[in-house]
Order: C-alpha cells, then structure tokens, then sequence
C-alpha cells in the first residue's frame, strides 16, 4: 500500500507508462469507442450511467481524474471516491475542494464494507487488480449497489505478477529490437512482489468471478497485452507532435489489435458494464459527449495523395494493411493532423512502392511474420 502514498512514483508512471502518449490513448478510445476522439469514460457513461440524480462510487480513485471529470456531468448529483492510499486520497481531495459534489474516503476492498443500497453506479477503473481478497470486494460491491444500478469496469485482467507467456516476450522483444532498443526480461513473481505486493495478484481471476457475482451487459477488448511491457520506459522516446515518431506508436498499436483480434494473443485490458443478477436496468439513452478537442484537425485519406504506400505482406488482414499502409505515409510528413479519414475505395488502388525508413520497414515485416 505505501508505493501507492508515494507522489514520486505516481509523477514518475505519468511519463513512462504505456499510455502516457496521446497517440496510444487515442488507439484505445477507438477501441473502447470506435472513434479515437471519444473517451471510454464518457462514451460508457453515456451508456451505462442510468437514470438522472444519480449517486456514483469511484473505486481505486488515486489522485482523482476520473471523479473529477464525472462531476461535471449534469446528471450525477454525488460521488464518493475512496482508494486505500490515503496519501493519494489526500491530495485528491486536495484538488477536488472546490467541487462540493465530490466526497472522500479511505477504504480497503480487501477488509472494509460498504454501504448497502447506496449508489445508482459504481466504476472500478485498474484498482481490482491490487485486490487479494476479490470475493469480499465483488461482495460488497453487490451489496453496495442498489438495485438497477450497473457497475463499469476498466481493469487489468491478464496473468498474475505479469507473468506473461514466451510467446508474447517473444514478441516484445521482436517489436524492441525493430526500434533500436534493448530486449526486455519477464519481472520474476518475486520481483513483482518487492516491487508492489498488490500488483495483479489475481488478476486472472477477474473475468470469472464478474460473471459469477453479475450479469455482464456489454465488453470490450481494448489490448494492453504487448503494449503494457513493450511500451514500460519507452514511451516518452515516442513525441506525439513528430510525425515518425507518433506513426511508430501507431503501427504498435495496430499490430498488437490485429494480435489480438486474431486471437493470437490474449488480451489483458478490458472495459465491461455490467448489473446485478435479477436486475431490469438496461442502457441509457443519452446524445454521445462532444469529440474531444482536436477532433475537427482532420485530413483526407492519405492513401489518396501523390505519394506512395510501402509494399505489404498479402498476409496481413486487409483492413491492417492499408492502416500500416496510411501510417507509414503519415511517418513522411513534416506535419499532420491530429486524425485522418479512411477510405475504403482508396485503399483498392494499389501504389507504386516507395522506402520509408529502417525501423518502420522492420515493423512492418515484423506484423506479417506475425500472421504466416
């Protein structure tokens, strides 16, 4: 519990972490959302957040983003937000004072109650993971849920103490050596351990006692699997405001949703709503949010310009090759908007071949020896 106190550590995970880029946090909206402008929280809220005057639970609330961004929504009239940190606790509340909707606890899944009947909804975003006693929480988030109220979760659910298979070390390192960077060692359990006793201690066990405790009404695979490691310290050598570097976060992001698509991996994030057993609650009927700033900075195809795409593999699945085709255009560019359309009729017109560069053309290889 005390790495979780630690300020430094939570300043140091925002910039090496694998989703501290906005282009990996825009792959991730469009698979939670199908649109790369759209955030998960939002969208599924506007889904899964029934009902009006509603009293919301924030589990897991760290230095409080998440109950910070639901205030400002007309329909919520109260959050309480609780982590088991409460350090983190403390300064969320701390930047949260001035929004009198928000209230805030310390509270331990593991041990503590909760209130029965309480809330219309309860999110649980990457904090069932550092739970060892996830029968007492699953429990008391039942039992603290009224009756047609839903639960949203956005959680790690991959291998306990991250001890992923060789297939998939065999593909970080694979996707490392492409880039220029060293390969990387699976953690130990006993390393994981020293480092933060809570982290994915039964993390595998997630989707089944979800199932066992309520009725999951919709999911969503988002990934993680490849990225969560690979991009562990890497990140920030990758600016979103470079073409290049910006496009090689992209083609990541592409192979690694093929891998999973395909099943050729697992997936370890997913995002779920769900209700308790017996429980008549169904979607809401909300307008979407508005796109996210930036969303109007769009250009047209580029498989449409003058220049031309990079042969690819007749291996790879259709749509991901003139994804990687379009990316590998982009990475040329001195400049490019912050999204761009995709067209199916040009991507039918084939283009002579052109070189981009060393660490692209590996990756690019790289994702059709994936598939053969």
């Amino acid at each position: 519990m005390t790495v979780w106190n630690d300020e430094r550590r939570s300043e140091h995970l925002a910039h090496t972490t694998w989703m501290a880029n906005t282009a990996v946090l825009m792959h991730l909206n469009e698979r939670a959302t199908g649109d790369p402008a759209r955030d998960w929280l939002s969208s599924w809220a506007h889904r899964w957040f029934v009902g009006n005057d509603l009293r919301v639970l924030v589990l897991g609330c760290g230095e409080g983003w998440l109950e910070r961004a639901v205030a400002q929504w007309p329909f919520v009239a109260h959050i309480d937000a609780v982590d088991f940190a409460e350090h983190a606790v403390a300064r969320a509340r701390e930047a949260a004072r001035d929004i009198p909707k928000i209230r805030y606890g310390v509270v331990d899944l593991n041990r503590d109650e909760l209130p029965a009947g309480a809330y219309d909804v309860v999110v649980a975003h990457s904090v069932l993971h550092h739970v060892e006693h996830l029968e007492h929480a699953f429990a008391q988030i039942e039992r603290t849920m009224k009756p047609d109220a839903t639960l949203v979760m956005n959680e790690y659910v991959g291998p306990k103490r991250f001890q992923y298979g060789d297939d998939v070390l065999s593909i970080i390192n694979t996707l490392l050596g492409c880039l220029g960077f060293p390969p990387k060692a699976r953690p130990t359990v006993e390393e994981m351990i020293a480092n933060d006793p809570t982290e994915a201690v039964r993390s595998d066990e997630l989707p089944g006692l979800t199932s066992r405790f309520f009725e999951v009404l919709e999911r969503k695979e988002i990934g993680g699997t490849v990225l969560q490691h690979l991009l562990y310290g890497v990140v920030q050598h990758f600016r979103f405001e470079v073409p290049r570097e910006r496009a090689i976060l992209e083609i990541l992001c592409t192979i690694e949703a093929m891998l999973v698509d395909s099943g050729r991996i697992p997936c370890d994030y997913v995002i779920l709503a769900a209700r308790k057993r017996g429980s008549r609650v169904t979607r809401a009927d909300r307008p979407l949010p508005p796109r996210a700033r930036g969303a109007e900075d769009i250009e047209r195809d580029p498989l449409w310009s003058a220049e031309a795409a990079p042969p690819l593999s007749n291996a790879l699945p259709s749509r991901m090759r003139s994804r990687l085709a379009r990316l590998s255009i982009l990475a040329r560019r001195p400049h490019r908007a912050n999204l761009y359309r995709e067209s199916r009729l040009a991507a039918l017109f084939p283009r002579r071949t052109r070189a981009t560069d060393p660490q692209i053309d590996c990756l690019l290889r790289t994702a059709a020896t994936f598939v053969g």
